[in-house]
């Protein structure tokens, strides 16, 4: 009964330091009432915050090696979701600061933590890797198809050095050649497409001579006649 009823007031302490805002507190005993979720719940709520660095690692310092620990536990588990990755990865970021190496290798059990951690966390950075590659196929192509223009930054591009002025002087050339075949391009297209409309006014008047001098040598042969 004293087990339940220490329980019970835990959790509403905890939901008090929820409402008010007291994200060390929570934390704190969320992991002492061992609540996974509402853990993952304050931690993914700090992540949406501006100051997420500064404040994961004030409420990371006050955390013994035992919750410690515990939290790594809950983070290999996160960490195998692809949806809830993204907490564990900040998570993981913020331990990594302020604990030093020696005290990673002193925490109990750290080599089976990090043997379920290190793989998934690959596979994830492998994913974000394509994610980023394919953005970048996805503005070639766009720039390819004069969607898009490529960025350029012109601080760099008009710091007056030589270098950077002849960079300039090739671009605007090769864009005034691009420009220049693009219009003798169209204009060839222009002087073709009028004489394929021109050709059949051709056609009808080389027809009409030719009746004409058939009907000519008709009348001469009836003359004759």
């Amino acid at each position: 009964m004293l087990m339940q009823e220490e329980g019970v007031l835990k959790g509403q302490e905890l939901e008090n330091a929820v409402s008010d805002a007291d994200y060390t507190k929570a934390i704190e005993l969320a992991l002492e009432l061992r609540r996974p979720h509402k853990l993952f719940e304050l931690f993914s709520e700090l992540c949406r915050t501006q100051e997420v660095g500064d404040r994961v690692e004030r409420i990371l310092s006050a955390l013994s090696s035992e919750e410690v620990r515990l939290l790594l536990e809950y983070v290999r588990e996160w960490n195998t979701k692809p949806k809830l990755c993204h907490v564990a990865q900040s998570v993981l970021l913020q331990v990594f600061k302020i604990l030093s190496p020696t005290e990673i290798a002193e925490i109990k059990g750290i080599g089976e933590l990090l043997e379920g951690l290190i793989p998934y966390s690959q596979r994830h950075f492998s994913r974000m890797d394509r994610l980023v590659r394919s953005t970048y196929l996805l503005d070639y192509t766009l720039t390819g198809m004069s969607v898009i223009e490529p960025e350029v930054d012109r601080s760099a591009v008009d710091d007056g050095s030589p270098v950077n002025s002849g960079l300039e002087k090739l671009e605007y050339g090769l864009l005034g050649e691009i420009a220049g075949e693009e219009k003798n391009q169209n204009e060839e297209l222009e002087r073709s497409t009028s004489k394929k409309r021109k050709l059949p006014r051709f056609k009808d008047r080389s027809k009409k001579k030719s009746k004409n001098v058939t009907a000519a040598d008709a009348a001469a042969i009836s003359l004759r006649a």
